[in-house]
């Protein structure tokens, strides 16, 4: 409580099959909802008390819980974690019908098969980042030649999780991770801004226009994510008017890099909304692999759902690979199938990015 941090407001008693809890000091406790808190003050609070504005604001999480208690229902044990009403993504969802599914994709994004020339590469303006359909790729006598043809296949159906394979050219690999090593510096992971040992890598961030080698694999992984790569970074004043803002969708490139032993715990990569049913949140991942482990280091996915076994999906680091999962359903909803975890290294290190695309509030 605000200038009371020792005070206790309420307790919650966490049970099998219920993953949403609450208190709410404004209506007497009713024992036989699992997902209540018990409510310590001495009485009931008056609704009278609270300004339009959180008066505005219980209410909808008042007519949440009354929806999540219905999609529970309906979905057979399914929790609610989004505010109703919820629109579903904007963006397009690869399907994951059945294990192994494959889709393909044509890209002119070829890779690199080697880094151009470092006083020939730098940091892009943002006139320079436009580009006509009609235009050349940047630096193509340093790439493979023609088209890039790259295969997503569903290792997952709950969660919605794909691997690309050859996603990185291993001079791309080399050169972000040369990148890091020469112009940035990495810190010590955190959560929500804190040091935790639930998480002991250390990250670093880079941008998009930090040079063409990068620019050129943000726009292939929007041509593998079906979005327009203007939405990937700051357009200029006639790009996508119908677009809300000329904010981009994604944040920078997040590089981590795990030693012998360090890991980072189950955990979910979304936010829990506040009051707002449509503000942006993170909607998708798409993260590569940049070395090979020796040992260790695997992606996790515990809650996975298949009829074979009740262990997780452990997805293996392999050098160029690329994996895709969706934090949130074509309902609306966030995905609590998506916790995964960093297994700790056993033997090596392992080089690993992050790339967030948040699903854009509408006008």
């Amino acid at each position: 409580m605000k200038g009371k941090p020792d005070q206790v407001l309420a307790r919650c008693h966490v049970v099998p099959g219920t993953s949403v809890y609450y208190f709410d000091p404004y209506t007497a406790d009713d024992n036989r909802d699992p997902s209540r808190c018990k409510y310590l003050g001495s009485k009931v609070r008056d609704t009278r008390k609270l300004s339009p504005e959180d008066y505005k604001e219980y209410n909808a999480h008042k007519n949440n819980l009354v929806f999540g208690a219905m999609y529970k229902n309906f979905t057979g044990g399914s929790e609610w974690l989004t505010m109703y009403p919820k629109n579903p993504p904007r963006h397009h969802i690869w399907r994951a019908d059945y294990f192994g599914q494959e889709h393909r994709v044509v890209t002119p994004e070829t890779q690199f098969r080697e880094i151009p020339p470092a006083d020939e590469l730098h940091r892009l303006k943002k006139e320079e980042m436009r580009r006509d359909t009609d235009e050349p790729v940047a630096f193509a006598e340093y790439r493979e030649p023609g088209a890039l043809n790259l295969t997503i296949k569903a290792m997952s159906c709950a969660p919605r999780a794909f691997a690309i394979e050859g996603f990185l050219s291993d001079a791309e690999a080399e050169h972000i991770k040369d990148n890091v090593r020469t112009k940035h510096s990495l810190e010590r992971s955190t959560t929500n801004g804190h040091k935790s040992e639930t998480r002991t890598s250390s990250t670093t961030w880079i941008n998009r226009a930090e040079d063409p080698v990068l620019d050129s694999i943000f726009r292939r992984v929007a041509d593998v994510l079906r979005i327009d790569e203007a939405l990937f970074r700051d357009r200029l004043p006639d790009e996508r008017p119908d677009m809300p803002t000329r904010a981009r969708i994604n944040e920078d490139l997040q590089i981590v890099h795990y030693g012998k032993g360090q890991e980072y715990t189950a955990h979910h990569d979304f936010a829990y909304p506040t009051g707002h049913p449509d503000s942006p949140s993170r909607s998708i991942n798409l993260c590569m692999y940049l070395n090979d482990v020796p040992a260790g280091g695997q992606t996790s996915f515990p809650r996975w759902r298949n009829a074979e076994t009740t262990s997780g999906l452990d997805v293996t680091p392999k050098k160029g690979m690329a994996m895709i999962f969706y934090m949130v359903n074509p309902d609306g909803n966030l995905d609590d199938l998506t916790h995964h975890a960093a297994l700790p290294v056993i033997e090596g290190e392992k080089w690993f990015s992050n790339l967030w695309i948040h699903d854009p509030i509408r006008t």
